[in-house]
């Protein structure tokens, strides 16, 4: 949980302009390039569109000795919370399990992406055994019905086989008396799926799952607008999680409910709504060492090849990110090159905004208050 003492210097930086007085919240890092799916809204796999990553291409996989001196800087820096996924699989990358250890060795929380087709018993227990936090587990798809109809060119068996492994965890849990790692599904949210949102607390029931997770579908700046949610289907998909609301608390099962509420109110366009501050709480570390603010700012940084991330976070590149960022004008700048869309970081950037405007305002009426003392 984040101190007092973190949130005052996240703030002292704010106020300061571009340098980070604290370091990242979360660090989230792509393990590897390489996936077995070819989702329909994954920006990399899709047969839909496919949108170049930065960084060297010929690096599949995340180096592990690389990955150690990240974990040992990053907790030098106060980071909290570790994020594992991929521009890919993670459970492709050879030595994922290892990649975990060390990240859960070093103090982190460990969150884990996947899309659970990979899931078996060897693995389930590793991570039973290291105390990973948090799986996360995507699903598309309510049925192996409706997983055939979303992508056409997968196993819709694959479906019933992330949903017998979820069940074999919770089994692996009770035997271990354990609650770890905590169990998210996830579901990005199309056209050809909005309808069956309502059968998921069933499937996170009948899986022993903790929570569930919805998003936006992101359009790709247009490339996949075919799959987005017209605004009367966007209409009845609020009614329909209003409603699921309470279904979830006679499960007592989590969700993320409101937050992806309040993303589809704001809506796509959200650079035109609030500031981003993501340069002052996160980064993204992809499989090759370059640093990013996020995932959708394709915005190289620095490289850990180069640098240590220390010198990157302070670095010249991330502090002008940060000073364009804060404001509407550079936002929308930046958000022309980027896939602000739908900004999964919405709750939080709220969060950052509704406190630093307040500070922000009490400081200006302060140096107009001294300035208008000068005699």
């Amino acid at each position: 949980m984040t101190t007092f003492s973190k949130k005052t210097r996240l703030l002292s930086g704010l106020l300061s302009g571009n340098t980070a007085r604290t370091g990242p919240f979360t660090v989230t890092v792509d393990v590897t390039r390489r996936c077995n799916l070819k989702c329909p809204g994954c920006r990399y796999h899709s047969e839909n569109v496919r949108i170049p990553a930065p960084g060297d291409p010929n690096i599949q996989d995340m180096d592990q000795e690389m990955f150690g001196r990240l974990c040992k800087e990053l907790k030098a820096y106060g980071t909290e919370t570790m994020v594992l996924l991929g521009e890919g699989e993670p459970f492709v990358h050879p030595g994922l399990v290892d990649l975990v250890a060390a990240a859960k060795d070093a103090g982190f929380e460990v969150i884990l992406y996947t899309n659970g087709t990979l899931l078996d018993e060897s693995r389930l227990r590793a991570l039973v055994a290291l105390s990973l936090d948090v799986l996360k587990v995507s699903m598309w798809a309510s049925s192996e019905e409706e997983y055939e109809r979303n992508d056409p060119g997968a196993s819709p068996a694959n479906f019933t086989r992330t949903v017998n492994s979820l069940k074999d965890l919770a089994r692996i849990k009770a035997e271990q008396e354990s609650s770890l790692p905590s169990v998210v599904l996830h579901r990005p949210i199309s056209r050809d799926n909005y309808r069956s949102v309502e059968a998921m607390p069933g499937i996170a029931h009948e899986t022993g799952a903790d929570q569930l997770s919805f998003s936006p579908v992101k359009t790709r700046k247009g490339h996949l607008a075919f799959m987005a949610l017209s605004p009367g289907e966007e209409g009845a998909l609020r009614i329909t999680l209003m409603k699921m609301k309470s279904d979830l608390r006679a499960l007592s099962l989590q969700s993320n409910i409101d937050q992806t509420l309040l993303r589809y109110r704001i809506g796509e366009a959200v650079w035109e709504k609030m500031p981003c501050y993501i340069g002052w709480i996160h980064a993204r570390i992809k499989t090759d060492g370059t640093v990013m603010p996020c995932n959708p700012c394709n915005l190289p940084v620095g490289s850990l090849r180069e640098n240590t991330f220390e010198e990157i976070w302070n670095g010249p590149a991330l502090r002008e990110f940060r000073g364009r960022t804060i404001t509407h004008e550079g936002l929308v700048e930046v958000g022309r090159n980027c896939e602000c869309g739908f900004c999964c970081h919405t709750g939080q950037n709220l969060r950052v905004h509704k406190v630093f405007k307040w500070c922000s305002s009490l400081r200006r009426a302060s140096q107009a208050g001294k300035a208008s003392s000068v005699p």
